[in-house]
């Protein structure tokens, strides 16, 4: 029986170190195998945080691309304000030309309302002048009529009273 014991225990510590060596060997492997991937991940940010950083680049790619489509933006409305505002300059002298030729228009029909004014106060006077002169005329002649009248009838009663 002690050979028996002894056998058994031979065969226990045999299949307990067949045991750790194959833990040793295969399976202690392919944790080491596994923490040596880990460990270049991690050191390569593999994973979510390369997932991460992956949205992160984008992003930042997407925002300076928009920054330079804001940044063409600005300059093409910074070009816009200055033709408008060349434009706006350009409608105002028009505007000014246009107001100084009304003014000077107004000017010279002020002048030639006045003149016109001075023409008929004067052709009113002229015309009060021929009225008077033609009154007067129209009274010689009907005084002229009235002397010859006189003359006619005294002629008339003549020529009765020899007839």
């Amino acid at each position: 029986m002690n050979i028996l014991k002894d056998r058994t225990t031979w065969i226990a510590i045999l299949i307990l170190t067949l045991g750790g060596l194959y833990y040793w060997l295969i399976i202690d492997q392919e944790r080491v195998d596994e923490m040596v991937f880990l460990e270049e991940s991690d050191f390569e940010l593999t994973g979510d945080v390369t997932e991460w950083s992956e949205k992160y680049n984008r992003l930042l790619l997407k925002w300076r691309g928009t920054s330079k489509h804001v940044k063409t933006l600005q300059k093409q409305t910074s070009a816009h304000y200055t033709k408008y505002n060349a434009k706006v300059d350009s409608v105002n002298n028009t505007f000014e030309k246009l107001d100084f030729k009304l003014d000077q228009i107004n000017e010279n029909l002020s002048n030639r309302i006045d003149n016109m004014g001075d023409d008929l106060e004067s052709l009113s006077e002229e015309f009060s002048s021929y009225k008077r002169t033609t009154q007067r005329d129209v009274r010689k002649i009907n005084k002229t009529l009235e002397g010859l009248r006189q003359d006619i009838d005294a002629l008339t009663k003549v020529v009765q009273e020899e007839l």
